[in-house]
């Protein structure tokens, strides 16, 4: 079967194209307008890269915060009373 296929195939004589439709082609072909790139403007990327640079550097050079699972460090006397009257103080503002 395949090979009754190619032998017909083989068999066709290939015919040119008219000349009038070769040149209607060629000039269509010269006629579109070339592709405009789909890209963002060079600013904008420029600018986008020295955002996430900064982004990273300050990530990389930030220290890090204290585990917040931890737990919170024990308040003695003093530091309570201290804290209770800058709480009197901040209700008293209202």
């Amino acid at each position: 079967m395949k090979a009754d296929l190619e032998s017909r195939l083989s068999s066709l004589q290939l015919q040119p194209l008219p000349p009038a439709w070769r040149e209607e082609m060629l000039s269509r072909l010269q006629s579109v307008p070339p592709q405009i790139r789909r890209a963002p403007p060079r600013w904008l990327a420029v600018g986008w890269g020295l955002a996430w640079a900064a982004v990273l550097v300050l990530h990389f050079t930030t220290p890090a915060a204290s585990d917040p699972a931890a737990p919170a460090p024990a308040l003695n006397a003093e530091a309570m009373l201290q804290r209770a009257e800058l709480m009197q103080s901040l209700l008293a503002l209202k």
